[in-house]
């Protein structure tokens, strides 16, 4: 009877794991005009749920002084605001291991590091997003002006994207007209709790700074370039690759 119960419930996923869509950008950061890291995102859909999963490894003489093995995953409805947040953290002398719980409708944020067997929780009184969520959010549809309440490591980020020039770029062999971004960004809740962590959980947004996205015109709009600014190097994220599987 079990073994009768497990059939029942593999042909009911079968037909959603065969037809499910999954795209896959591969992205190169760059820092001080040297490659650095390997980013791989990966956007399985289906009809409500949205999984974005962010894979990040450090790459030539890089990888021989500053290792890194991170992986990000958010859980989204098909609006984009995320319900989950794993991360995976490999880098050094960092190793984390976190989930997000996000309740959109009550405002609270759960934290549970599962290393050292810790629970926190945040209020947020607008919807939130985490940095993925927030950035396919953008792409979705591609706002003249829209402001994000994002997650990151404990704190909560006030988001501003405002969509300034329209500017050309390659990617592999054609030429791509993209919208120009300016996304400023301020600190709108801060925990006070302090963590080692890496760059994507609490580096890329600063106080009163600004992150640039250059996305396609054309559907589907892509992320075709970012700048994160820093001293005395900025960091640029760019697009090698796109397939679906």
């Amino acid at each position: 009877m079990k073994n009768k119960f497990w059939l029942v419930v593999f042909l009911l996923v079968l037909p959603l794991v065969c037809y499910a869509e999954v795209t896959i950008f591969e992205y190169s950061i760059h820092y001080a005009g040297l490659p650095v890291a390997l980013v791989k995102i990966s956007l399985d859909t289906s009809d409500s749920l949205q999984t974005i999963t962010l894979k990040s490894t450090s790459r030539g003489l890089v990888s021989a002084l500053f290792s890194i093995e991170n992986t990000y995953v958010s859980s989204c409805n098909s609006a984009f605001l995320p319900f989950q947040f794993w991360k995976t953290i490999y880098q050094q002398n960092v190793h984390e291991k976190k989930i997000v719980l996000i309740n959109q409708k009550e405002g609270n944020i759960v934290v549970r590091d599962l290393l050292a067997g810790k629970l926190d929780t945040l209020k947020c009184d607008s919807p939130v997003y985490d940095i993925l969520s927030m950035t396919f959010s953008l792409l979705s549809d591609p706002p003249d002006e829209k402001e994000y309440a994002c997650y990151g490591n404990y704190r909560i980020w006030q988001l501003e994207a405002v969509r300034s020039k329209t500017v050309s770029l390659r990617f592999q062999k054609g030429n791509y007209e993209c919208y120009e971004y300016r996304i400023n960004s301020e600190l709108q809740y801060d925990s006070m709790i302090s963590s080692r962590t890496d760059i994507l959980s609490n580096n890329i947004f600063k106080n009163k700074g600004s992150t640039y996205y250059w996305v396609s015109k054309e559907a589907p709009h892509l992320l075709i370039k970012a700048k994160y600014k820093r001293f005395p190097f900025s960091i640029f994220l760019h697009l090698t690759n796109i397939y679906t599987q």
